[in-house]
């Protein structure tokens, strides 16, 4: 439809790099010497994803993959990894070239892609373009590839996101008190002594 063209050339019209964050201070970080050292690491790839215009969601529980129309959108998304970032890149087939990305910090992607509440194979992503954002819908027809990009996903935030929030709260935990308290006394067995050695009757 006419609509979803104009959407799609709106969307297209945004930066090259589409960032699935709320502030434009994230969108526009400097990149340091550090991050130039740390190696980008493709995860997944797959050639056939899906970009879909989204309504309103209808209800309080979520957007339903059922109330899109047809996509807007072919090509294929790649995952990429550096250090304990992921990027989600939608790249033309024909061309190669970059149709939009979505940047999650630390792995933690379910501040950036929604499950809908009616298929296992769709999510939307927030685009974000300065003070404006948008709602695009996201998908496979294939259920194995859906089922690859749920598992990279969770994979990675597994690894570095909940592993990192074990290690804080433990290093957070207060300390034990394993200190003797008034009249208390700690007995020690050494293997191979049974008692106190008592001294022959007539050893001076």
């Amino acid at each position: 439809s006419s609509s979803s063209i104009v959407w799609a050339r709106a969307l297209l019209s945004l930066p090259c790099t589409v960032r699935a964050h709320s502030t434009l201070a994230a969108m526009t970080a400097p990149t340091t010497a550090a991050d130039e050292d740390v190696m980008e690491i493709t995860l997944l790839n797959k050639r056939d994803a899906k970009v879909y215009q989204v309504p309103p969601a209808a209800s309080a529980s979520g957007h339903k993959a059922a109330d899109w129309k047809e996509a807007i959108w072919r090509g294929s998304v790649r995952i990429v990894a550096k250090g304990k970032d992921l990027t989600i890149k939608l790249i033309n087939n024909g061309t190669g070239d970059l149709f939009a990305q979505c940047h999650i910090p630390n792995g933690d992607h379910e501040k950036f892609c929604e499950r809908v509440v009616d298929s296992s194979r769709y999510w939307v992503l927030k685009v974000v373009n300065g003070s404006r954002h948008a709602f695009i819908g996201f998908g496979f027809s294939d259920r194995n590839d859906a089922f690859d990009f749920n598992v990279c996903l969770q994979d990675f935030k597994n690894t570095f996101v909940d592993r990192d929030k074990e290690v804080a709260a433990q290093i957070t935990a207060p300390m034990k008190d394993l200190s003797l308290k008034e009249g208390e006394k700690i007995s020690v067995n050494i293997p191979g002594v049974t008692g106190s050695r008592r001294r022959p009757a007539g050893e001076s």
